[in-house]
């Protein structure tokens, strides 16, 4: 619900704030005060393109600022969206300077006009004089059609789901046909590469075991060169062995004298003993190793590959192991798509059918609940002087699913006899399409009760018992959803809960507009002023008062 709005600098309008409340608020004024300006206003700030030109002459920018109150829904929308609500208060601010600069907020923080626009088509319903374009939409005919009765709701919302279900794999399969070539590379690429490393045959730690064994065979000739010196050096005349055996003998003289000593000869008999094993050790390692020309071969070209593996897949031997794992399942998982898709293909095919047997029955249903709804539209339509009016629902099934369930689905119409039904869009005048808007709001307002719903001259030509219908309607309607009318009729104009009176006057020389409030005495005498042309009659200001009371019932 609009709770108040300030304009700034738009249009004429220097700087006019309007409150608003429940019911019925009425906008009246001489043509070219400008009345639809606050519809402009209010537009843009629900996401109409602001234009420059929109600026007050001699002005810098053009400011307009609404405070709404939203339900929880769209409180909670804001909110996952980053933007708080207190109290369920909404404010939304736009401002554009001269440059074509502008600003756009919500509560305060900074929003796109994209959002804006969304926010906006949840808070306020907009009928303009010859632009009821969302009435004749084809979405706007599928949401009021699928909220007419329980059983389509769930039909619709069974049909949904489903419908997710088959894109998804619809999706699938096209991705599947677009990527089949791209996929078949890349199997075989995987299949060569899978044998590539299969060939190679490796083992953790390979690469390390290769590496030693390499280290000795290519240095072959040092070690046993060093070995056999080492082996020389030890058994020489007068080398440590003879030494250590002079050692033994000198301390074993005197140690009789001091058994302190004896603990030496024992140490140097054990380095005498370890002396010896070394070298039988490297006897040994002489007499056992054989190097062999075939073998440092063969490791060269095991280190070769091991090489190439890692340049390739690695860059450790354990990384071309785990290469090798991931690239085993990413080749059957390709396998799989590409020479198992039957039953993939299979569950798709089904699904289709399933999805059509749905789509009859929610176009069943909707044909059911279009009838409910458009005999009360009519009803309200035969009262506002369109007795010949029909209206049927024109549904076209689809061959395919669709994401709605239907090829064509939008409202028909008829307003003369012996005249067929044809789309809203190519039939019905601008009179007839704002009645129909009026009737049709009529119907599907209980949804709309956080809303605000604005007419902008929807009784333009029509007068008399008519226009008094149609004021009773808006009274009526307005028991369930706050309304804004702009009229020169005084049939509506009487509907009025709240009147404000758009007026022009001279401000430092230069024309500007304000919206006047008029207590109850102003609001007769401006009605009797449209119904006579001044409001100092008194016949008119009777007649005022009667229409009034015809209007609001009393």
């Amino acid at each position: 619900m609009l709770q108040s709005l300030h304009i700034v600098n738009f249009a004429i309008i220097e700087d006019t704030v309007i409150d608003f409340s429940h019911g019925v608020t009425i906008f009246t004024g001489e043509t070219g005060a400008g009345k639809s300006i606050l519809i402009d206003a209010l537009a843009v700030l629900i996401g109409r393109r602001a234009r420059t030109d929109l600026i007050r002459t001699g002005s810098d920018f053009f400011k307009v600022e609404g405070v709404f109150y939203g339900d929880e829904e769209i409180t909670q929308e804001l909110k996952d969206a980053g933007i708080e609500s207190e109290g369920n208060q909404i404010i939304i601010s736009r401002k554009l300077n001269k440059s074509g600069r502008g600003i756009c907020t919500i509560n305060g923080s900074f929003c796109t006009v994209k959002q804006l626009q969304v926010i906006g088509k949840k808070l306020v319903r907009l009928h303009e004089q010859n632009d009821n374009m969302e009435l004749l939409s084809i979405p706007f005919c599928e949401r009021m059609v699928d909220s007419g009765t329980s059983e389509v709701i769930e039909a619709y919302q069974s049909y949904q789901d489903s419908y997710k279900e088959w894109k998804r794999l619809k999706d699938a399969l096209e991705d599947y046909n677009e990527r089949k070539q791209e996929r078949e590379r890349r199997l075989d690429t995987l299949e060569w590469e899978l044998n590539q490393i299969s060939a190679a045959g490796l083992h953790q730690g390979e690469d390390e075991e290769v590496e030693k064994k390499l280290s000795v065979l290519q240095n072959h000739e040092r070690i046993f060169r060093s070995v056999h010196d080492a082996i020389d050096s030890l058994t020489a005349d007068g080398g440590p062995q003879d030494a250590i055996g002079e050692a033994v003998k000198e301390i074993s003289s005197v140690s009789r004298f001091d058994e302190n000593l004896d603990a030496f000869v024992e140490s140097l008999n054990s380095a005498s003993y370890a002396l010896e094993d070394a070298i039988g050790g490297m006897e040994s390692y002489i007499s056992d190793t054989d190097f062999s020309e075939e073998e440092l071969t063969n490791l060269q070209d095991r280190d070769e590959t091991i090489q190439e593996m890692k340049r390739k897949y690695g860059p450790e031997l354990s990384d071309v192991l785990a290469y090798e794992a991931k690239a085993q399942e990413e080749y059957a998982s390709l396998k799989e798509i590409i020479y198992d898709n039957d039953t993939f293909r299979k569950n798709y095919e089904e699904l289709t059918q399933v999805l059509l047997k749905k789509a009859e029955t929610l176009n069943a249903l909707r044909r059911i609940s279009s009838k409910q709804i458009l005999t009360k539209v009519l009803e309200s339509l035969h009262t506002m002087g369109m007795e010949n009016a029909r209206m049927e629902l024109h549904l076209l099934p689809s061959k395919l699913p669709t994401p709605n369930g239907a090829a064509e689905m939008e409202f028909y119409f008829s307003a003369n006899p012996g005249e067929p039904l044809r789309s809203m869009r190519d039939t019905a005048s601008g009179g007839e399409i704002s009645r129909i808007a009026l009737a049709i709001e009529m119907v599907i307002s209980n949804m709309l009760q956080q809303q605000t719903l604005i007419f902008d001259e929807i009784d333009v030509g029509i007068s008399g018992k008519v226009g008094l219908q149609v004021a009773r309607k808006i009274s009526l309607l307005s028991k369930q959803i706050q309304v804004l009318c702009i009229t020169h009729l005084p049939q509506t104009a009487c509907a009025a809960d709240r009147h404000y009176k758009i007026v022009k006057f001279i401000s430092g020389g230069r024309t500007a507009t304000k919206a006047v409030l008029l207590d109850e005495k102003q609001h007769l005498e401006d009605v009797a002023q449209m119904i006579s042309g001044t409001e100092e009659s008194k016949s008119a200001l009777d007649s005022a008062q009667e229409m009034k009371k015809m209007v609001k019932g009393q």
